[in-house]
């Protein structure tokens, strides 16, 4: 079966195949872009790893060598696919050889990694086909949170870059509020891992190469808990919170807006901005200004009263962008406040591009369509719903993009930028963002949109070697075992110690319970679910490919996770819910297997990610390993 991501425009398969050995050749024609060799690189690399046949690059052209061609064709396909743009390539597979041809670098580098899909299903003996391609909406990106919690090592960051090229992703944000080497916010970054400019310069000629464009993005507005909780700048907060506050996950989800009335909170984010764009070729910045849940309600309500909070909102954006578009970037910004008033987008900048998010099962169009209506510019923004969990919801994550790409191609998105946050310490183990990243290049390249099961069995072939093409679905349905999700682990711990939101335990619980009662009575079932799960991924890990296994192994220590968190609400079922046979085990055991497990937790993390804020999980761990054995006492 032959499988591409994403699904070209127009495929015809044709009879024969190509088989290709030592004697063949990468050959670049003479009007290629000097990028044309590290995409022969790329192809060379990727046909050793596949097949052990090293197959040499050349541009000598005048005797011609059976094997890859990469040409810039200006005559090559329809008339459609010339209109398409820069992102346009022609893939052709003859018994004789395969030809690679585009009319500028990215549609020749798109083209390079179609190859590349099938030189890892097929080896040596490629089908023989003809491919004309493009994308119908200009840009498929992922957005990373790098600020709560997880901050990844280079390293990593590069080897995403590579797997997100592979799938025409064209476009990468760094979520920063505080995790940035900024001058004069040592105050913020004295406990962290901060990223610097030499990472930030690196990464963007490393994404550059991979036809990605980073682009900055950082929080200038909401969001800005650890900088507004210090002796410096905490009286630039909109409300202040008292002295000696503990921080809590989810304190940080909800406050700390930056008060627009007072003119040293724009001159501090305007030394943000210079200070972090000179680092990014793109002409793109990404402002961010969501959630800014706190405006008007502290020191700005006498100027909220007299002219309303919306208004206060959209003078700080139009403040912040006027800055930004002086040092020569187009802003960005999230749309989830400015939805409220869409006829007020006209107030702002032309062309502000305004990143409309819904991460609901089922997301309506009701925004997008008004902000559409009024001529906004858009990025539809789906999630790849990692976030508070142990192991990312996979067949919400595809609901999820599937309908906020229909949209985006309904009302003239100018981009599908799947977003992969960090809430409650960005506790999730990365890898299956992957998966929702993959979702949302398929989806925005081509409107034709393949059943669930199909993209799955897809991505577990392509990416993973999994020649069962069953990886992703057994992952999925593993996924929906979660009877208490992370998020709401740590919002219990914080309710019984800080009384979060003002809350005690019996408001916790009559918001809580609604969500999971039904489930209560199934946990046991749920865990030997998970185990079954667990055991059919270790059965494929000898069939998946050998440097694709050290991802999927820390996939099986969170579903461990995952049934820890599970029996831990048996326990807390018993205590607070007065059903007596929830739990029958001791405690104080449970409490030692919550340790054995953040132990390799912790070993997972240090492979992938900086130390960053991890600390904060194994403090939340031990205190609830301490809790367990109170309970057991």
């Amino acid at each position: 079966m032959l499988r591409i991501l994403p699904k070209p425009q127009r495929l015809e398969e044709k009879e024969g195949t190509l088989f290709l050995d030592y004697h063949c050749r990468i050959t670049i024609k003479d009007n290629c872009p000097e990028e044309a060799y590290f995409y022969a690189k790329q192809l060379s690399e990727q046909f050793e790893h596949s097949t052990g046949i090293e197959l040499s690059i050349d541009r000598r052209t005048k005797k011609p060598h059976k094997g890859i061609v990469l040409c810039i064709d200006e005559t090559a396909g329809s008339e459609k696919t010339k209109k398409a743009g820069k992102e346009a390539y022609c893939l052709t597979i003859t018994p004789e050889g395969a030809t690679v041809s585009a009319y500028a670098k990215e549609g020749l580098f798109n083209g390079v990694q179609t190859l590349r899909q099938l030189i890892i299903q097929y080896g040596i003996c490629l089908p023989c086909l003809y491919i004309e391609d493009y994308p119908q909406i200009p840009v498929r990106g992922w957005f990373m949170d790098v600020t709560r919690g997880r901050i990844p090592k280079l390293s990593y960051l590069k080897e995403m870059a590579d797997r997100c090229s592979l799938y025409k992703i064209n476009q990468m944000h760094l979520y920063i509020e505080h995790t940035f080497l900024f001058d004069g916010l040592s105050e913020t970054w004295r406990d962290d891992t901060p990223l610097t400019a030499q990472d930030i310069l690196e990464f963007d000629e490393y994404c550059a190469q991979r036809n990605i464009e980073l682009v900055p993005s950082i929080a200038t507005f909401g969001h800005l808990y650890k900088v507004l909780r210090t002796k410096t700048y905490h009286e630039l907060s909109e409300i202040e919170e008292p002295d000696g506050c503990q921080f809590s996950f989810y304190e940080r989800m909800c406050h700390h807006t930056l008060n627009t009335t007072d003119d040293r909170a724009y001159e501090f984010v305007c030394r943000l901005i210079d200070e972090y764009s000179p680092l990014f070729r793109s002409n793109l910045f990404n402002i961010n200004c969501d959630e800014t849940f706190d405006l008007g309600k502290g020191r700005g309500k006498e100027v909220a009263d007299q002219i309303g909070s919306h208004a206060m909102y959209i003078q700080w954006v139009n403040r912040v962008c006027e800055h930004v578009e002086e040092i020569g970037k187009r802003p960005m910004f999230w749309g989830d406040i400015i939805a409220a008033h869409p006829e007020t987008i006209k107030e702002l900048p032309k062309d502000i591009i305004c990143m409309t998010w819904d991460y609901g099962l089922a997301p309506g169009d009701t925004n997008v369509r008004k902000l559409w209506e009024n001529g906004a510019h858009q990025y539809l923004c789906p999630g790849v719903q990692g976030w508070n969990q142990t192991i990312h919801l996979l067949e919400i994550a595809y609901e999820n993009i599937k309908k906020m790409a229909v949209f985006a191609h309904q009302f003239d998105g100018e981009g599908l930028l799947t977003t992969d946050w960090g809430d409650y310490g960005h506790f999730q183990y990365p890898e299956l963002a992957l998966v929702g990243i993959i979702y949302g290049a398929a989806f925005g390249w081509n409107r034709v949109i393949p059943e669930r099961e199909e993209i799955n069995a897809d991505i577990s072939v392509i990416e993973y070697g999994d020649a069962s093409a069953t990886l992703i679905e057994t992952l999925s349905h593993m996924s929906d075992q979660a009877v208490i999700h992370w998020g709401e682990f740590v919002q219990f711990s914080e309710t019984y110690r800080y009384h979060i939101a003002g809350k005690d335990m019996e408001a916790f619980w009559k918001g809580y319970l609604p969500r999971i009662e039904k489930s209560l009575p199934h946990i046991d079932a749920c865990n030997e679910t998970i185990k079954s799960d667990m055991e059919k991924v270790a059965a494929l890990l000898p069939h998946i490919e050998a440097d694709k296994r050290k991802s999927i192994s820390p996939i099986l220590h969170m579903a461990e996770g995952q049934i820890i968190l599970n029996t831990i609400l048996q326990v807390l079922d018993k205590e607070y819910l007065g059903h007596q046979d929830a739990y029958t085990g001791d405690p104080r055991q449970l409490a030692e297997a919550l340790e054995i497990w953040y132990y390799e937790y912790r070993r997972q993390w240090h492979k992938i990610s900086r130390e960053s804020e991890l600390y904060r999980i194994g403090e939340l761990i031990f205190w609830a390993a301490d809790f367990l054995r109170i309970l057991g006492a």
